[in-house]
Parts: structure tokens; C-alpha cells; sequence
């Protein structure tokens, strides 16, 4: 009979040690799904913004290979007459950004300091792609194709499906051309043609001076002005992952660190 009770006794006991060792192995391997987890978040957070950085510069590409087509086509930038007069200090002819005007954007960027006539990118999408849209009117010289008489489709975005600041990524119904994150991208062109072009925030010398790598950026005047510009007819940034910028801090640290670039 003791003989009995001992071998039930013992047969629990080791019941409850097989019991116990896997509740302790359910917590190790809970422990190392946590630290996995910990690794693998943070490398996935960063193969989506590279891949949201590859489009962006495909973004960036197409658009410049389309107003390249077009001014092929046309001997001339697609602009509206408004964008192609404005002058500059000297009161010579001046490069014109598409900046945020219209766009939802929180922080507007002009083209030479918000003097004279404004507009987004939805004014050069109105050109290339001969397409109204919603709320929006062109200006004058714009309007009826008058700017693309051949009514050659020059660009092709997928469509975002929406307008404003929630407009999501791509073409929006309200015209503006917008970021894997949701912003405007701004764009810059050569309309004096001397073969420079230089918008309103990388033209500033904080952004350019010191940096390292360069911003591929040329100073044109004086130190004390802001003429920094590029060898070429389109320039088109992205404000990247953090949707901001800062003209008083150097290309090279944040806000303006992830900025995506079309001419690096």
C-alpha cells in the first residue's frame, strides 16, 4: 500500500515539474518574440521610407520627364504667362516655384518672397496633363488648353481621391501633384532661361553653406544674397518622411535631413 502511494506521489511531482518547465518556456519564448519584435519594427519602419523615397524620386522623374517632352514639344517651360513675367529685385525676369499656395500645406513657400502672382504645382498639371479640376481656376492664359494647344497628355499620376491637406499621395482632385506622405511637392523652373534655375528655399545660404556632402547647389551672387541655384531647367524637392523644412538650418540636419532631392 505505501509502495502504491509513493508511485502516485511520485508520478504527480513529475506532472508538475513538466507543468512547471513550460510555463517557463512559454515566457522565454515570449521574451524573445518581444526582443525580435524590437529588432524587426524598426527595420521595417525603414524599408518604408526608402521604398517611399524610390517613389518620390520616380515621382520626381516622371514629372521632370514630362515638362522635358514638353518643352521639347513647345520651345518653351509649361507656365502660365503670369508665372513666366514675374521679375525679380533687378526687375529682370525671374525663376518661378511652384510652392504650396492652394495645396492645404501648413507652411506656405512662395516664389520670391510672396511677391506678385503665386501658385502650387496644380498650375503645371493643369498644362501637362489637360485636365480641369475641382476648385481650382488656372489663370487666364492657362485656361482652354491655351498652354497646350495640341492637347498632348504629357503626364500621368494615379489619382489620390482626394483634395486639401488630407488629400493623401498622388495627383489630387484638386490638382496638386503630391508625396508618398501626403505633401506638394515643389517645383522650380528656369523661366528666364539662362540656364540656371533656383527656387525659394534652396536658394538660401544657410541651407548650402558648409554642408557636407554639398547640396549640388552654386552660389550665382554675393555672399550676403540668397542665389544659390542649379545647372538645369526643373527642380523638384519632396519635404520627406518628417513633412517639414527650415530655411535657417542647414541642408544636412533635420528638418531638412530627409528632404527627397531630384538633382542627388
Amino acid at each position: 500500500m505505501n509502495q502504491k502511494l509513493n508511485m502516485k506521489h511520485h508520478s504527480y511531482r513529475k506532472h508538475t515539474a513538466r507543468q512547471a518547465m513550460t510555463l517557463i518556456e512559454l515566457l522565454v519564448v515570449i521574451s524573445i518574440i518581444g526582443v525580435l519584435a524590437g529588432l524587426i519594427l524598426p527595420a521595417v519602419g525603414n524599408v518604408k521610407k526608402k521604398a517611399r523615397d524610390v517613389q518620390a524620386k520616380k515621382d520626381m522623374a516622371d514629372i521632370k520627364g514630362a515638362i522635358s517632352v514638353y518643352q521639347h514639344d513647345y520651345s518653351r517651360l509649361p507656365a502660365s504667362q503670369a508665372a513666366g513675367t514675374v521679375v525679380n529685385a533687378a526687375n529682370q525676369s525671374s525663376d518661378f516655384t511652384f510652392g504650396t499656395t492652394g495645396s492645404g500645406y501648413g507652411t506656405n513657400i512662395y516664389n520670391n518672397n510672396n511677391v506678385g502672382y503665386q501658385d502650387g504645382n496644380r498650375e503645371l498639371m493643369v498644362i501637362l496633363t489637360t485636365s480641369s479640376y475641382a476648385g481650382y481656376t488656372p489663370h487666364a492664359s492657362v485656361q482652354n488648353d491655351l498652354r497646350n494647344p495640341r492637347k498632348t497628355g504629357y503626364f500621368n499620376a494615379k489619382s489620390s481621391g482626394g483634395s486639401g491637406a488630407t488629400a493623401g499621395k498622388g495627383l489630387g482632385t484638386d490638382g496638386v501633384m503630391r508625396d508618398p506622405w501626403g505633401n506638394p511637392y515643389v517645383i522650380a523652373l528656369d523661366l528666364n532661361y539662362d540656364g540656371w534655375v533656383s527656387n525659394s528655399v534652396y536658394n538660401h545660404n544657410t541651407l548650402n553653406n558648409g554642408v557636407t556632402p554639398a547640396t549640388g547647389l552654386v552660389r550665382q551672387g554675393a555672399a550676403v544674397t540668397h542665389t544659390w541655384a542649379l545647372k538645369d531647367s526643373v527642380m523638384i524637392f519632396s519635404f520627406g518622411a518628417d513633412g517639414s523644412f527650415d530655411t535657417g538650418t542647414q541642408a544636412n540636419v533635420d528638418p531638412n535631413k530627409d528632404n527627397v532631392l531630384s538633382w542627388k
